[in-house]
C-alpha cells in the first residue's frame, strides 16, 4: 500500500497498520514507511521540531537557574538592593518578552516560564533576607497566587503542570506547619483526604470544564500529573488505614475505594486513556500487596507471606500487562482519540 493511499484511508494508527502486517499486505520496510506516514513514528522534521523546543525551554530554565545561583554565590559580595533589583529586572524583563509576542507562542510560552520560577526565586530571596517568622507554605502559596494569571495567559499544559506542583507543596506545607503541626508531614487522613479532593477538582475543570478547550500543547501532561497525584493520595489513604490507628477512620477506607472506582470509570467507560489506566493498575497492586502486608503482619506468617506478597505483585503485574495490551489493541468504543492514545502507549 502506498503513501497516498494511506494519506486518503484517513485517519489510521499503529493498531491498523499491524492488521495490514498480519494480513501480508505490508512488509516490515512497508511498515516502518506506514509508521511515518500516518505520524505514528517521528520523522525527522518532527525530531527537530522536538529539539528545537526542548532546547527553548532548557535553556529559559537554565538562566533561572543561573540568575539564583549567581545571586547565592554572590551572597556576600553584593548588597541586599543589588540582589533583588537583579531578580525584579529578571521578572520583568522575562514578562515584557512575553507580552512582546503573541500568547500561543513557543517563545512567548518559554518568557513565561522563566518568569513563573524567577519569581519563586525573588520570594524566597526575599523570605531569606527578611525573616518576617512566615511559615514556609507562605511563600508556595504566594508563588501559586502571583503566577496564575500567566499560567491563565500561556494556556500551556507544561507550564501549568508546574503550578500544579506549587500548589501542592503549599498544601502538603500547610498541613505541616499548621493544620497538623504534631505530624508535622501531610500523613494525615484529613490532609490527605482534602489534597485529594483538590486535585480531584482541577482534574475535573481540565477534562469537562471549560479550562480544557483553552489549554494546549503537552499532551495530556496536566491531566495525568492530576491522576497520579490522586491515585497517590487514594493509595497512601489505604496503607495508612491498614498500618496506622491513629489516622484509621472510614473515609480513609472509603475515600481511596471511591477515588479508585471513578478513576477507572472515567478513563475506562467515559475516555479511554491507557496511561491513566496503567497508573490505576500500578496503584491497585500496591494496594493489594499492602494488603497481603498487613495479613502478615497480624498472622506473623513471615516466610510464606513475603513469598504470597511477592506472587501477588508478580502475578497482578502480568494480569494488568495482558489487560492494558488487550485495551490498546481493541477499538474504542467512546473516544474517537483512541488510536493516538493506544500509539502513545504501544
Amino acid at each position: 500500500m502506498s503513501a497516498p493511499a494511506l494519506r486518503a484511508a484517513g485517519d489510521i494508527g499503529r493498531h491498523e497498520i499491524d492488521q495490514l502486517v498480519e494480513a501480508g499486505h505490508l512488509n516490515a520496510r512497508q511498515r516502518d514507511a506506514a509508521l511515518r506516514v500516518a505520524g505514528v513514528v517521528p520523522g525527522a522534521a518532527d525530531w527537530s521540531t522536538f529539539l528545537s523546543r526542548l532546547f527553548l525551554f532548557s535553556g529559559a530554565a537554565l538562566l533561572v537557574v543561573a540568575i539564583g545561583y549567581f545571586v547565592a554565590y554572590n551572597w556576600d559580595g553584593i548588597g541586599r538592593f543589588t540582589k533583588i533589583a537583579l531578580l525584579e529586572i529578571a521578572v520583568v524583563v522575562a514578562a515584557f518578552a512575553a507580552a512582546l509576542t503573541a500568547p500561543g507562542e513557543l517563545k512567548s510560552r518559554a518568557a513565561l516560564l522563566a518568569a513563573v520560577l524567577t519569581t519563586g526565586t525573588l520570594l524566597a530571596f526575599v523570605g531569606q533576607t527578611y525573616q518576617t517568622g512566615a511559615d514556609t507554605y507562605e511563600l508556595f502559596l504566594a508563588w501559586a497566587l502571583l503566577t496564575l494569571p500567566w499560567v491563565g495567559i500561556a494556556r500551556w499544559r507544561p507550564l501549568v503542570c508546574v503550578w500544579i506542583v506549587i500548589a501542592n507543596v503549599s498544601m502538603a506545607l500547610y498541613v505541616g506547619e499548621v493544620w497538623r503541626p504534631l505530624f508535622g508531614t501531610v500523613f494525615d487522613s484529613t490532609a490527605l483526604i482534602s489534597i485529594l479532593l483538590a486535585n480531584a477538582g482541577l482534574l475535573v475543570l481540565l477534562e469537562f470544564g471549560w479550562v480544557a478547550a483553552r489549554l494546549d500543547g503537552g499532551g495530556r501532561s496536566a491531566e495525568r500529573l492530576l491522576i497520579a497525584l490522586v491515585l497517590v493520595s487514594a493509595l497512601l489513604l489505604f496503607i495508612f488505614f491498614l498500618f496506622d490507628s491513629r489516622v484509621r477512620t472510614i473515609w480513609s477506607a472509603l475515600v481511596p475505594v471511591l477515588a479508585g472506582g471513578a478513576i477507572w470509570f472515567a478513563y475506562r467507560r467515559q475516555k479511554r486513556d491507557l496511561v491513566a489506566l496503567a497508573m490505576w493498575c500500578f496503584a491497585s497492586i500496591a494496594a493489594a500487596v499492602s494488603l497481603v502486608a498487613k495479613l502478615i503482619v497480624e498472622t506473623k506468617a513471615d516466610a510464606f507471606g513475603f513469598l504470597l506478597a511477592g506472587a501477588v505483585a508478580i502475578g497482578l503485574s502480568a494480569w494488568a500487562a495482558q489487560w492494558l495490551r488487550g485495551l490498546a489493541r481493541a477499538p474504542c468504543e467512546h473516544d474517537s482519540g483512541t488510536h493516538e492514545q493506544n500509539s502513545e502507549v504501544a
